[in-house]
């Protein structure tokens, strides 16, 4: 009994192929053919299938593909199984490994490196910190609190950092486009490749926000550890900046507001895309509520907007699109009748975000002030909270 093929002359074998795809008994198979192997092993002895329309990039040698089991092959056979029998090349496998892709990919992550690198080293002017504005103080202060390396020139990036910037895309975005446009931050040559898109014609030129490495451009003294405590523990507020910081407290206090909304949505099921009404009606709020007082009020409406898609009286896009509408009507009442609302606490599944606690506790001085406080310009004025610098 023979325990492999080279007995079998070549139209021998090919006979033997065709008959047992065909479906004959295996076992009569390996009795006619004189072979010692088990019976649903003896695929495996046939020679490989010569594919002549594919042709490997670097051998420049037909490529094949193993034999399948019956019933494999009724449904398996697919271009994946090709491969190179010279160097195992599997142009269609999703990412093949023989030795002259994986060269192939080293060197083409050693061109983006050098590429990313060539863009990135390009000199830029170095900007003077007491020159920027004060909100870019207060962005730049909250990405080298919350991401700053260790050599306190490189900020991470934000993916996957863990870190809460902001409590709204918008204002997450409006940090790093603020700094980067005016070159505050710029990308570090030290990013990753996966932080580029690398299927592009504008490569290294597009990339992903969040997931590149940055560099601060600032001027940096000879002891930049002095200028580090500034950005880091600043004293550089005043009332000069009152009006400023008056619009990024209200900047940061709408963003809580719609965070929670989108929060308690979340909740109960709702869907809802806040547009410019929902934005408007939490400025006006904000006039005479806190954010502590409007998570009340929030709370309040979702839960009456809930109960009542529940009980059948509306739809569930009815009921999320009712809610902005309540919160101001219900606003309007409790000033007219000076109720006192209820302040809320910020829940432990929706932590403060790193520009807030930075604005409020380092920047302002007032902590939780900004948050239990309507963020009034008059506040802002006369409060004792708000000292002279």
């Amino acid at each position: 009994m023979f325990k492999n093929l080279n007995h079998l002359s070549e139209v021998e074998i090919e006979t033997l192929m065709q008959r047992y795809y065909e479906g004959e008994n295996v076992i009569n198979l390996l009795k006619e053919y004189n072979l010692s192997v088990h019976a649903n092993e003896l695929y495996k002895l046939f020679p490989p299938e010569v594919c002549k329309e594919e042709i490997c990039e670097y051998c420049k040698e037909y490529l094949i593909r193993d034999c399948l089991s019956k019933t494999a092959r009724a449904w398996r056979h697919n271009e994946s199984d090709m491969y190179c029998p010279v160097c195992n090349h599997r142009p269609y496998s999703h990412k093949c490994m023989c030795n002259n892709c994986v060269e192939k990919e080293r060197l083409l992550a050693e061109y983006q490196r050098e590429q990313i690198k060539k863009l990135c080293s390009q000199k830029r002017t170095p900007v003077d910190f007491s020159r920027i504005s004060f909100e870019q103080k207060v962005f730049l202060g909250t990405l080298c609190r919350a991401l700053c390396e260790e050599n306190l020139f490189e900020i991470k990036p934000y993916i996957e950092s863990g870190e809460k910037l902001a409590p709204t895309d918008e204002l997450l975005s409006q940090i790093y486009k603020s700094l980067a446009c005016n070159e505050i931050i710029a990308v570090s040559p030290t990013s990753s490749t996966e932080a580029f898109i690398i299927d592009d014609d504008d490569f290294p030129n597009r990339y992903y926000v969040y997931k590149v490495t940055y560099y601060i451009n600032l001027v940096f003294p000879l002891d930049k550890k002095n200028l580090f405590d500034e950005i880091l523990n600043p004293s550089y507020y005043s009332t000069e900046h009152e009006k400023e910081a008056f619009g990024l407290w209200r900047k940061i206090a709408i963003g809580e507001c719609l965070e929670y909304l989108d929060y308690q949505f979340q909740k109960v099921g709702f869907d809802f895309t806040p547009g410019d009404k929902t934005y408007k009606t939490f400025d006006i709020l904000l006039n005479d509520f806190s954010v502590s007082q409007i998570y009340g009020i929030i709370w309040k409406m979702v839960a009456n907007a809930s109960k009542r898609y529940l009980e059948g009286g509306i739809s569930k896009k009815h009921a999320a699109n009712s809610v902005i509408s309540a919160c101001e009507r219900f606003a309007v009442q409790a000033k007219i009748n000076n109720w006192s609302l209820k302040g809320y606490n910020r829940p432990k599944d929706l932590p403060q975000s790193s520009l807030s606690s930075f604005f409020f506790n380092r920047v302002l001085g007032i902590g939780d002030m900004g948050f239990k406080l309507p963020p009034t310009m008059m506040r802002l004025k006369n409060e004792t909270f708000c000292f002279e610098k």
